[in-house]
C-alpha cells in the first residue's frame, strides 16, 4: 500500500530539502532533487515501507551522491589563455631530436654490420614493414630462411647495443 504522497510531502518535503540545500548550497538543485526523491519513490517497487522518513533521506541522500560525483566529472578548471603557452607542444625538444638521430645512426651502423642478404632481408621487413612471406616471394627464398636471417639480425644487434 502506498503512502499519501500528499501528506509525505508536506510533513518531509520542507525538512528534505533543508537537508540537502545544507549539503550543496544550492537551493534550486536542492529542490529539484527533493522531487527526484519523490519521483522515485513514486516510481520505486511495490513494498512495504516502515519508517517513510528514513526511506526518503536514504533515496536522497544516494541522488545527492550521483549529483556530486557527476558534478566533479564536468568539473573543470579555467585555465588563463597566457597560461596555455607553457604547455609542452607535441613536437619533441632539440635534445630528443638529435638522441634520436644518435640512435638511429647506431642501428644502421649495426645492419651495415650484418651480411648483405641479412641487410636486404632485415630493412625489408623491419624498416619497409613487409611480413615474413612477402620477403620470401620478393627475394625468392624460403620462409624460414626470412625466420632464421631475422633472428641473427636482431641477436647480432641486442649483442652489440649490450656491449658484448
Amino acid at each position: 500500500m502506498q503512502p499519501d504522497l500528499s501528506l509525505v510531502f508536506s510533513t518531509h518535503g520542507t525538512e528534505l530539502r533543508r537537508y540537502l540545500q545544507r549539503r550543496l548550497g544550492d537551493g534550486h538543485m536542492a529542490s529539484d532533487l527533493v522531487q527526484d526523491t519523490f519521483l522515485n519513490l513514486i516510481e520505486g517497487p511495490e513494498t512495504r515501507i516502515q519508517d517513510i522518513r528514513a526511506y526518503l533521506y536514504t533515496i536522497a541522500r544516494n541522488l545527492l551522491i550521483n549529483h556530486v560525483k557527476q558534478e566533479v566529472r564536468r568539473r573543470t578548471d579555467s585555465v588563463a589563455p597566457d597560461a596555455l603557452s607553457e604547455l609542452a607542444a607535441d613536437e619533441p625538444s632539440p635534445e630528443d631530436i638529435v638522441d634520436s638521430r644518435l640512435q638511429l645512426e647506431r642501428v644502421h651502423a649495426l645492419v651495415l654490420e650484418l651480411p648483405r642478404r641479412t641487410q636486404e632481408i632485415f630493412v625489408l621487413n623491419r624498416i619497409h614493414g613487409l611480413t615474413h612471406a612477402e620477403v620470401a616471394r620478393h627475394l625468392r627464398i624460403s620462409d624460414s630462411s626470412v625466420q632464421k636471417h631475422l633472428a641473427m639480425a636482431i641477436a647480432h644487434m641486442t649483442r652489440r647495443l649490450r656491449g658484448r
